[in-house]
């Protein structure tokens, strides 16, 4: 054992490392029966190598633990550069955003400036030989002058629809014009749920005019039903919205749809139109016998010169007819709106712009999420919170190496 001895001493005098012998030594076959007291001699401790990232011939490194499973990376360097990716995609969407509702919010202000121009002109008369889209196109928030007749027989509502508390329906009746244009769709106005029977209504000179009249409207744009919204019932009377395409298609208008303008002024002239109706069976017997008994005094000799009153022409009438009802928009007299809710007859609206404008909530809402996707994007970029676990390996492994 002494020359064994002597040899272990002389390596540790020698220029051959210990580990480099200890190394080969182990490998001998009486490795097994001297390692523990070899060992023990030159204090040389067994490393475990089990989990050590990397080997040497002369070097032992400790492992670095990190949080990062190598057999999951790839999966989940897809998925970052994914993610990533939106994130640069992000403030460049965003952004176009904010630059089209910058356009959209010129083109509503232009468009609600041209409608509040439309309704401060003084009213025209409905023009004769437009087409619908003509009409919203041309004469959309105009108020106009129409003349004609109500048809009471085919009048819808819509609701309910609350006003100061009380239940009532926006009454909605076909108007036939008088140029032969064919009808339109007027809204009248609101009125209770106890006087939605024309029967029930007094004033009835205001409430259910009869004849020939001239009233002014606001061209409003016809609405549509949205997705969301339930189809109309065909055959009923009762609508749950406006839709002006149903009402038309439901009682063979026009999709023209005009509103009346609120106005509490009497109208005596429709009360001489609701006397002197031609439409009533007692004005007809009574022009009847009238021509008879003048056929009669021709035929004797009588009553060749007797006073007529001249004919107006449709033009005529609506000329009067419209100084008429400017002549009683400027006169003191006027009905209470209580009067008119008690009566039955139809409340109107002030015209007003339904247009909305929301573009700028819109404009603020896409350029704060730019610049905060732009903010969250120079974060990640310059923290590196996305990096691949080989680099820091390599980043560890660097801080021993130098």
């Amino acid at each position: 054992m002494l020359p064994f001895k002597g040899a272990i001493y002389g390596l540790k005098l020698g220029s051959l490392p210990v580990r480099t012998f200890m190394r080969t030594y182990k490998t001998s076959s009486i490795a097994s029966t001297t390692s523990g007291w070899i060992n023990h001699k030159i204090n040389v401790r067994p490393t475990s190598r089990g989990y050590a990232t990397v080997k040497t011939p002369n070097i032992d490194w400790n492992p670095m633990r990190s949080k990062h499973d190598l057999n999951n990376e790839g999966d989940r360097t897809k998925s970052h550069k994914v993610v990533f990716g939106l994130l640069c995609f992000a403030p460049i969407l965003t952004f176009c955003l904010g630059v089209w509702q910058v356009k959209r919010l010129k083109w509503k202000t232009k468009l609600i400036a041209q409608a509040e121009d439309r309704l401060a002109y003084k009213p025209i008369v409905f023009p004769s030989g437009l087409t619908d889209e003509e009409v919203e196109k041309e004469l959309l928030y105009r108020k106009v002058y129409i003349t004609g007749k109500f048809d009471y027989t085919r009048e819808v509502y819509v609701g309910p629809r609350l006003r100061d508390g009380r239940k009532g329906y926006t009454v909605v009746c076909p108007f036939v014009l008088s140029n032969g244009d064919g009808d339109i769709l007027v809204e009248r106005g609101w009125i209770g749920e106890s006087k939605v029977i024309p029967d029930s209504r007094k004033l009835k000179h205001l409430s259910c005019p009869q004849g020939t009249i001239t009233i002014e409207c606001v061209v409003k744009m016809p609405h549509k039903r949205s997705a969301l919204q339930m189809k109309h019932d065909k055959g009923a009377r009762l609508f749950e919205y406006t839709d002006a395409y149903a009402m038309a298609d439901e009682l063979g208008t026009r999709h023209s749809y005009l509103q009346a303008v609120k106005s509490f002024c009497d109208r005596p002239e429709w009360r001489q139109e609701e006397t002197l109706d031609s439409d009533s069976d007692e004005h007809e017997n009574t022009t009847e016998k009238k021509r008879i008994w003048i056929a009669l005094a021709s035929l004797v000799g009588f009553g060749g010169n007797s006073d007529k009153k001249p004919k107006l022409t449709l033009s005529d009438l609506q000329k009067k007819q419209i100084s008429e009802l400017e002549q009683d928009e400027q006169s003191d007299i006027e009905f209470d709106e209580q009067q008119f809710v008690s009566a039955g007859v139809p409340v109107g609206q002030e015209p007003r712009i339904e247009y909305r404008n929301n573009h700028m909530q819109y404009l603020i809402t896409w350029f704060s999420l730019s610049f905060a996707a732009t903010v969250l994007l120079f974060i990640i970029v310059k923290k590196k919170r996305w990096v691949d676990p080989r680099d820091e390996k390599v980043k560890y492994a660097k801080r021993f190496l130098r």
